[in-house]
């Protein structure tokens, strides 16, 4: 059944970036009346220690327990661990109690499991992996509204999805295409490493896994699920001298190209349906979108050339704006609740 009113939900995982993030918005979501951080490491601590931006709003104390626990306490749990975490921690009998599960972490995200193991390497139960739908709500609505446990898609995933997304479905990609992002340095999460380290970081700019990024398993799998069987998809992912957000820039070519209206392509596939995506004929602007669950994105195409940017903010469409809009329609609520902030421009 449906559920419109007030929420009871858990966040576990709600130390980190993407749980912080979560609370942030879960605070501001106008059906969330019980709201628990749970988190082992920070447990019996105000919230404010860890998320000094929370001072300000009513005290929350982190809370402790496991996925066994919690969900049957919950109407949705988030899962804001580190990759190979939930399938530790999620049994069979989990996905039959109260909770809706929504996943952040790669886990279930990935279908096949050749796929998966060629990123991830092994997986502890991909026999549950059958019981959550991906959650690009762009591109699998309907999906998602009927599902019970959602897989939250990476953020370098979802930028690169949306530029490619009209073409997949119109089965028009290209053998070979190529999106090149770059992203913050939020996109590593919050322990400190040499690539994120301020020092290291600030006025830098440098590539990274090219040619073997995870995310492009996902990528792939949107290409095959909408029938381009042959088409090779490469991410190119740099990181920039930011902390939020992440640039995308889609670059393909195809004989095809030059008889249709790629721009009207894509402003049709991003539609009133699409509440967060803005397609607009100038190129986009990171500040623009950062702190918020919007993407905006350009299309420019000459002849048989297509441009595709698109820009969006990685800790909230890339990850726990996505996360809320997919409960959103989980639950049957609008998909827009409690989402719908504009960001600070210039950030």
């Amino acid at each position: 059944m449906k559920q419109t009113a007030s929420l009871n939900v858990g966040v576990l995982g709600s130390g980190g970036m993407a749980g912080g993030e979560l609370l942030r918005w879960l605070r501001l979501h106008p059906n969330v009346n019980d709201l628990h951080a749970i988190s082992h490491t920070y447990a019996g601590q105000p919230l404010s220690d860890v998320h000094p931006a929370h001072r300000h709003l009513p005290p929350l104390v982190f809370e402790s327990g496991d996925v066994a626990q919690w969900v049957e306490a919950v109407d949705v749990l988030f899962l804001a661990l580190p990759h190979g975490m939930s399938q530790k921690h999620i049994k069979a009998d989990s996905l039959d109690k109260r909770a809706r599960i929504i996943d952040l972490a790669a886990d279930y995200r990935i279908r096949d499991l050749d796929l998966y193991q060629a990123v991830y390497g092994e997986h502890a139960d991909f026999d549950l992996q059958p019981h959550f739908v991906y959650g690009l709500p762009e591109a699998f609505k309907p999906e998602i509204c009927a599902a019970r446990h959602v897989a939250n898609p990476g953020c370098f995933a979802t930028a690169a999805q949306l530029t490619l997304l009209p073409l997949a479905q119109a089965k028009l990609l290209p053998d070979h295409a190529a999106v090149t992002a770059v992203t913050g340095s939020t996109g590593s999460g919050n322990k400190p490493k040499a690539t994120t380290h301020h020092p290291f970081r600030d006025g830098n700019y440098f590539a990274y896994s090219l040619l073997a990024h995870r995310h492009e398993s996902e990528i792939l799998q949107l290409a095959r699920r909408f029938g381009n069987d042959g088409a090779t998809l490469r991410l190119l992912t740099h990181s920039g001298p930011f902390v939020r957000g992440i640039h995308a820039t889609l670059y393909a070519k195809d004989a095809r190209f030059a008889e249709l209206d790629l721009a009207a392509l894509y402003r049709d596939a991003y539609g009133d349906d699409c509440p967060f995506v803005l397609v607009d004929d100038t190129p986009p602007q990171l500040a623009a979108v950062n702190g918020t669950n919007f993407v905006h994105l350009t299309a420019l195409q000459k002849n048989d050339e297509l441009v595709v940017t698109a820009v969006l903010d990685n800790l909230v469409k890339g990850a726990a704006g996505q996360a809320v809009q997919n409960m959103n329609l989980m639950l049957g609520l609008p998909e827009t609740a409690g989402l719908e902030y504009p960001g600070a421009f210039p950030c």
